[in-house]
């Protein structure tokens, strides 16, 4: 997809959920308020975290424990082998986005 065509859609288009799959209320609206285009309005602008951490959707989170809790997932170390780029020149063009 053309980049200035996405730049475009983020900057000029409402945010849209999908019909299908539902997603609850609670999660569209945070979504919905960490992605207010003006940073000033934004959630957590004025009292940072607290301010996202107090949101219903975080509801029954015990932030002082989540630490101390097991995660559902644990991804697979960091392999440096795989994703190293030492065998790339230095004059090998990137795009960063």
């Amino acid at each position: 997809m053309d980049h200035e065509i996405t730049l475009t859609n983020i900057v000029a288009r409402a945010l849209e959920f999908p019909k299908d799959p539902s997603i609850p209320g609670p999660a569209k609206d945070l979504i919905s308020q960490l992605l207010v285009k003006d940073p000033a309005r934004r959630l957590g602008s004025t009292l940072g975290a607290s301010a996202i951490k107090h949101h219903p959707f975080f509801h029954g989170v015990n932030w002082a424990l989540l630490r101390c809790t097991t995660p559902p997932f644990v991804p697979p170390s960091f392999v440096r082998d795989l994703v190293s780029d030492e065998n790339c020149p230095e004059d090998t063009p990137v795009d960063y986005y």
